[in-house]
């Protein structure tokens, strides 16, 4: 019995127990009794949070990149799981966004209120209606009503100490809970990112990413987000955003399907010992500005590189943190006062923040579709260089063309002279600015004369000449002949009966 309760208890209650054999009966009694007490707490909890807490599953698809299993380039197929959390009753859900990122498919699979937990669980269709990228925050929506939800509007506040629970669907076992303390609030995992999370040492692993933190009532903490490990499973380490984050995006992602922050135009800086001596500062706490820029907002209101940040609005501002809620608070196009350090002076100014710039939308693997993209016979998936995609490039010089966003096959990498970021220009002399003319043009190449290509590098113009996949003619011929090969062999030989996709 000792060693079972030793097994699940955090460090502190595990230790009292190593006590018990010293203990006379009745202390025995009475702390077993206690045990008793939390344990029925925790069924309590689990009954009311589980019914909140689904498990995600998604279809997606992604670059390989350096790591992965497939070769560097590759556009390829995988599956996710994660956690999530209703927030509302007509069907709105939290999750992580790098839970949904890319995802071309995703499905929420719901515990049924009332029933035994052998009930397989609901499924739904989620579509996603907002994500806050800063914070790893989506919002997400399925067709249900009356479900039961956490409502954000309930004060919980996260202490130092505090007995909590991590939900979620850890390598994918759905409605799984851990207990264990807060170990720190207000955690920034590096000085200059002014985000703070809720450090806890409550079991996380991979599967765990946004579920719900609660405490021993079933109040709503946070969001759990990430894990620091050496070994990829749980250390002890886990990190929530903690509710009042949830509150802000959610609410934003509700209303506008977006979480924009006005622009001050600054670069900013957390101040360190190294800086404050070798810049000759007079100014302790603060944020520096590292950069301004130009005709901006801070430019307009006379804010200048080394300047220290004091005050914002009504708000001090000693870290970066601070300077992240004032920031928050602030509305596009209202003035408002802030106070610099310039050397020894103090300097009052009025600024204007300008409304967040609307970046052109990114282009993710989980958009790519081979109707849309596929240029077949050169092995990859390609994308139209608009305007707005070539400024997020840094520009190109040959005008028009076709990025390549991918390659087709796992077999063209090390061996296709395309490669991952090219921009292609031209095919044999004729200039392409679309994917349609790209594939009809390299497709109206008969089949075994050469295919050259100009394209853009790293800002440098080359003609590369790729191995070829056959024509469309040929293309067709050797499908129809595999097709009717691979009809005998299936007459001859049918497949098993068992596991199937």
């Amino acid at each position: 019995m000792r060693h079972l309760y030793k097994s699940w208890l955090p460090g502190s209650l595990g230790l009292l127990l190593l006590a018990v054999p010293a203990m006379g009966a009745e202390a025995i009694a009475g702390t077993v009794r206690e045990l008793d007490r939390i344990g029925n707490e925790m069924e309590r909890v689990s009954a009311a949070v589980g019914p909140k807490v689904v498990q995600i599953v998604t279809q997606s698809l992604k670059v390989a990149g350096t790591g992965d299993e497939q070769p560097t380039g590759v556009l390829v197929a995988e599956r996710g799981r994660g956690s999530g959390f209703f927030v509302a009753p007509d069907g709105y859900l939290i999750t992580n966004a790098h839970v949904v990122a890319n995802a071309t498919r995703i499905r929420v699979l719901a515990a049924t209120p009332g029933a035994p937990p052998a009930e397989s669980p609901r499924e739904y269709i989620a579509s996603v209606t907002g994500i806050d990228a800063e914070n790893d925050l989506a919002l997400l929506k399925v067709d249900v009503q009356g479900v039961p939800f956490f409502d954000l509007t309930r004060d919980a506040t996260a202490r130092q100490g505090q007995l909590v629970l991590a939900y979620g669907s850890p390598m994918g076992l759905a409605q799984s809970a851990s207990l264990g303390l807060v170990s720190a609030v207000e955690r920034q995992l590096n000085p200059d990112d002014p985000r703070a999370y809720i450090q806890t040492d409550a079991s996380m692993n991979p599967g765990n990413s946004g579920g719900p933190l609660v405490d021993l009532e079933g109040k709503l903490l946070g969001i759990n987000t990430m894990i620091l490990s050496q070994s990829g499973g749980s250390e002890g380490l886990g990190f929530a955003v903690p509710l009042d984050v949830i509150r802000q995006s959610y609410a934003a992602l509700r209303d506008r399907g977006t979480v924009a922050r006005p622009r001050l135009g600054i670069q900013p800086r957390s101040l360190t010992a190294d800086l404050i001596a070798g810049l000759g500062l007079k100014q302790r706490q603060g944020v520096l500005v590292e950069d301004v820029e130009p005709y901006g907002p801070a430019a307009a209101a006379g804010l200048l590189p080394g300047d220290v940040l004091v005050s914002l609005g009504a708000e001090p501002v000693h870290t970066m943190r601070d300077l992240y809620r004032a920031e928050c608070a602030l509305s596009a196009g209202a003035p408002v006062e802030l106070a610099v350090m310039r050397g020894p002076d103090m300097r009052l100014l009025r600024i204007t923040p300008d409304a967040a710039r609307k970046l052109p939308p990114a282009l993710s693997a989980g958009g790519v579709t081979e109707k849309e993209n596929l240029v077949f016979r050169l092995g990859m998936y390609g994308a139209t260089l608009t305007p707005a995609l070539a400024s997020t490039l840094g520009g190109v010089r040959g005008g028009p063309g076709v990025l390549v966003l991918a390659l087709a096959g796992t077999g063209l990498a090390g061996e296709n002279a395309i490669e991952l970021g090219d921009v292609v220009h031209g095919v044999n002399g004729t200039a392409v600015d679309t994917v349609e003319t790209l594939r009809s043009t390299v497709e109206a190449v008969p089949g075994g004369a050469p295919i050259v290509l100009q394209i853009e590098r790293a800002g440098m113009l080359s003609y590369v000449t790729p191995g070829a996949m056959p024509g469309a003619e040929q293309r067709l011929k050797k499908t129809s002949s595999m097709i009717r090969a691979e009809i005998r062999t299936d007459a001859a030989n049918p497949p098993a009966r068992g596991l199937q996709w």
